[in-house]
């Protein structure tokens, strides 16, 4: 189980006690997300965990965005293969599109598009 982000804040949400908790795909695409949204060594009791975003950052090299991706993506619990791993970056947003279809330990195929911004 993994604590839900609020889709607004991005901070955990609270006060529903259990239904707080994802749990399958919704779990498994939540890690994903959080995983892609931190930078490498953002996480004191984690820093193998995340995207090297300093060094990616003002890049327009999106097959290595999309290598970093795959990698990070590869070694979330319950991910059994990547279908595919996509980037787009929108420069009017100012923001990263990265879309993944996976298949979990839960379904054949799970997708999602994470904005990184």
């Amino acid at each position: 189980m993994i604590r839900a982000l609020d889709p607004t804040s991005l901070d955990w949400t609270w006060g529903q006690g259990v239904q707080n908790y994802l749990t399958g795909e919704a779990e498994i695409n939540e890690d994903i997300a959080t995983a892609l949204k931190m930078f490498l060594g953002e996480c004191f009791f984690a820093t193998n965990l995340g995207v090297d975003w300093w060094n990616l950052i003002g890049s327009a090299n999106l097959a290595g965005i999309i290598l970093q991706c795959r990698t990070v993506i590869a070694a979330r619990a319950g991910v059994t293969k990547i279908t595919s791993v996509n980037a787009y970056l929108d420069r009017t947003k100012r923001a990263l599109f990265v879309s993944y279809s996976v298949s979990t330990i839960y379904s054949l195929q799970t997708s999602n598009t994470v904005a990184i911004s």
